[in-house]
């Protein structure tokens, strides 16, 4: 379908956040809705077929000399993390889905870890160029928390997929490092959007700021899962991951108000991007952590209220976010056949 709507372009390096988002959603909500059993082997599935073509696309692109040059790019390097995540989230739900197929989604794991290693090569250079405070600097947004992204998908994914799971201090110290990329991320975010006035609400306000709440929610889910660390360390990751996703998800309400007016509705809104895909993600993930926390009945009393409401209901938002998110990927494709692949 990919090739019939898109000819043989290649594929944008964020468009790993298309597996990473499908698998959280088979993980997490996926469980939640009234849907046949089976909906959940055909979507990992299909994933699967998704991820081979993304790396099919890759590979063609590193073997005819372009993708060393994009990846060159700090928006580029950073993204490389959705390919670590994609890869180590699709193997949490293939061994959900299908346990028979453990090896395939062990083998899913050591190529995020694979990937994740060569990332590890990239990230100094994008991070200068993320601090360089000259003209020529890269104004830093969501995509660089990709980072937490991909290091707490390796926690996440392997404690489930490894027969017994991840050592602790494995574990331990994965989620450390995770911590630490956010707060280098949540300084250079702020100071991209709080210290300059070069940008405008409508135009540049990232769609992959969504990862500010996304990126917690993970870590979080890493820290439920290993009970490596104490349940108030996860109680007060919930409750930051929260507060980051009512405030970005409100500045997402006003912006799209602001694009609407200046742009009207189709182009306003109706725009694909694949770092889209992040905010269905980030969804999911919260989800997914919430849920975790809530059954694991390790959080703080006064937060269980707000958080069997997210538990009983949310499933169908991430469910129609990643529908419309689906739908509004085939229009643009369909409507420009030849433009960049998804």
């Amino acid at each position: 379908m990919r090739r019939f709507v898109d000819g043989t372009g290649d594929s944008p390096v964020p468009s790993g956040a298309i597996v990473m988002t499908g698998g959280i959603f088979v993980i997490a909500a996926l469980g939640a809705l009234p849907v046949p059993e089976f909906i959940g082997r055909v979507l990992v599935l299909e994933l699967l077929v998704v991820l081979g073509y993304l790396a099919y696309s890759y590979l063609r692109s590193a073997f005819e000399g372009r993708l060393g040059r994009i990846i060159r790019q700090p928006t580029s390097a950073f993204a490389v993390g959705t390919w670590v995540a994609g890869s180590a989230v699709l193997g949490r739900a293939l061994v959900e889905v299908l346990p028979e197929w453990r090896a395939a989604a062990v083998a899913l794991w050591a190529v995020a870890v694979l990937v994740w290693i060569f990332y590890l090569s990239l990230l100094p250079g994008a991070f200068r160029a993320a601090f360089d405070r000259s003209a020529g600097g890269f104004p830093a947004t969501g995509v660089v928390l990709l980072s937490v992204v991909s290091t707490q998908s390796l926690v996440v994914s392997g404690d489930a997929v490894l027969p017994g799971g991840l050592p602790e201090l494995v574990s331990a110290a994965l989620t450390v490092c995770g911590y630490g990329f956010y707060a280098l991320g949540l300084v250079l975010i702020s100071r991209r959007y709080l210290f300059r006035s070069d940008w405008s609400l409508a135009d540049d306000w990232d769609d992959s700021n969504c990862i500010l709440h996304g990126a917690m929610s993970i870590t979080g889910l890493a820290l439920v899962q290993t009970d490596v660390f104490s349940d108030g360390l996860a109680t007060a990751t919930w409750i930051w991951a929260l507060a980051f996703f009512v405030f970005v998800e409100g500045v997402e309400v006003a912006r799209a108000f602001v694009r609407v007016r200046g742009y009207g509705l189709r182009d306003g809104l109706f725009t694909y991007y694949a770092p889209q895909w992040s905010r269905n993600f980030t969804f999911g993930m919260f989800y997914a952590f919430t849920l975790q926390l809530y059954q694991s009945d390790t959080a703080a009393a006064w937060t269980a209220g707000l958080q069997g409401v997210i538990v009983t209901y949310g499933q169908y938002l991430v469910a129609a976010l990643l529908l419309a998110e689906i739908g509004l990927f085939f229009y643009d494709r369909l409507k420009s056949p030849r433009g960049e692949a998804g």
